[in-house]
């Protein structure tokens, strides 16, 4: 035992804590899985042999081998061993594993999965008391397993048997689990042996499982469902429908999302559209106005540049008929009771053109046209427009709205008059 090594070519399973680790042969573990599914829907027992060992200082079990679990009887609806079956054993291993001890056992319990029956928990720990010896739960259906071990620092009896975490599986060439199984290959058992119907049934179960529809068996197998196989078929069949449906629920719930999160994007993306192309049209709509105010704004200095430029070039008597709307100047007021007696003769055009002359050297009257009250709105005309137009500004356009009971500067109507604020 002390030149003994581990093996070189392993697989592992799980993950690996601390504490006991479980070396488990593959031959074992395959005759394991085709002895549990033969029983169909049954389940069976079997006893694991091999060694426990310390290897520098860590504790290992090594599991070379597996018997059958003869002579099993049925207690208050489980199995259990009798003292057929050990005696059984203890041949088998006198015979193809010497040298090698009972580490544990086998349970399968198809369409169960790999939960620790009370019952059995329990029977572990009156049965196989030794602290290395394992328990190695099977489901051939789902195709699943895991080892139990007793949990020396449990502080409940349900926490007495702990899940081992990982184990590993090692390959090596495994003579004694071939011989065994040369031997024992027509073995008959106490208990009922797996017959072809089963076996068929198992094959079924394993490879067409989502299938709804019974396995219709030839009359010629002469074969009826118990009715505890009957409830094991139908509570696997409900488990299969129920994890397709879960399945199926999450596959919708995942298209609902992410058709919703398309819709809020899709959504989001229009209305900033929508708004931007609002933006557009507004910026553009004031740009016009701007234009067309300027445009306005440009012709009338224009005409009045020429106006005034024609204007020097007259006499005073033709200015004067030509452009009557001109402010005139207001007569100063009398000081004396003669002079208010005295009829003041109305000016003439001649002298309205004299009064506007320059009084000083360098000194010009300005010429003021008077602010009309009302406006009519001609084609084309903007609030902007008529802003700049009489006020030199476009801030007015505020005041003309607020004076005219009007809301919307781009919304007036051609041929309507309006009142301009009076400054």
């Amino acid at each position: 035992m002390n030149d003994f090594t581990l093996p070189s070519n392993i697989k592992q399973i799980g993950s690996i804590g601390d504490g006991q680790r479980i070396y488990m042969e593959d031959y074992v573990c395959t005759f394991l899985q085709q002895y549990a599914e033969s029983a169909g829907f049954e389940e069976r027992l079997a006893f694991l042999v091999g060694r426990n060992m310390l290897i520098d200082g860590q504790e290992v079990l090594f599991i070379g081998g597996a018997i059958y679990g003869n002579h099993v009887e049925k207690y208050e609806g489980h199995l259990r061993f009798t003292e057929k079956s050990v005696d059984y054993a203890e041949e088998m291993m006198d015979e193809h594993f010497t040298g090698m001890e009972i580490v544990g056992w086998m349970q399968s319990q198809p369409s169960y999965g790999t939960y620790l029956n009370q019952y059995y928990g329990a029977y572990h720990l009156r049965q196989f008391r030794k602290p290395y010896q394992v328990l190695f739960v099977m489901d051939p259906l789902e195709r699943t397993n895991t080892f139990y071990a007793a949990n020396p620092v449990a502080i409940t009896p349900v926490d007495r048997m702990a899940e081992v975490s990982g184990y590993f599986i090692y390959y090596e060439k495994n003579t004694n689990m071939h011989d065994y199984m040369l031997a024992n290959k027509s073995l008959e058992y106490t208990s009922k042996p797996p017959t072809m119907v089963e076996m068929k049934k198992a094959e079924y179960v394993k490879n067409d499982f989502e299938k709804e529809e019974v396995y219709s068996f030839d009359d010629s197998d002469e074969y009826e469902e118990t009715p505890e196989e009957k409830i094991r078929r139908r509570q696997a069949a409900k488990h299969k429908r129920k994890d397709k449906t879960i399945e199926q629920k999450r596959s919708t719930n995942l298209l609902a999302g992410l058709s919703a999160v398309l819709f809020v994007v899709t959504f989001v993306m229009g209305v900033g559209l929508i708004r931007s192309q609002d933006r557009i049209d507004r910026m553009e709509n004031e740009m016009r106005q701007l234009t067309t105010a300027f445009r306005n704004q440009f012709v009338n200095e224009s005409n009045n540049v020429v106006t005034a430029a024609f204007a020097e070039d007259l006499p005073s008597q033709e200015i004067a008929q030509t452009d009557p709307v001109y402010y005139q100047a207001e007569p100063k007021e009398t000081s004396t009771q003669e002079e208010v007696s005295t009829p003041t003769p109305e000016p003439t055009p001649e002298a309205a053109a004299v009064a506007s002359v320059p009084t000083a050297p360098g000194e010009q009257t300005a010429l003021v046209s008077p602010l009309p009250e009302t406006y009519v709105i001609q084609p084309g005309d903007s609030l902007f427009a008529i802003s700049l137009y009489f006020f030199g500004t476009i801030g007015m356009v505020d005041a003309i709205l607020e004076l005219n009971g009007l809301e919307d500067p781009d919304h007036i109507v051609a041929g309507h008059t309006i009142v301009l604020p009076q400054r």
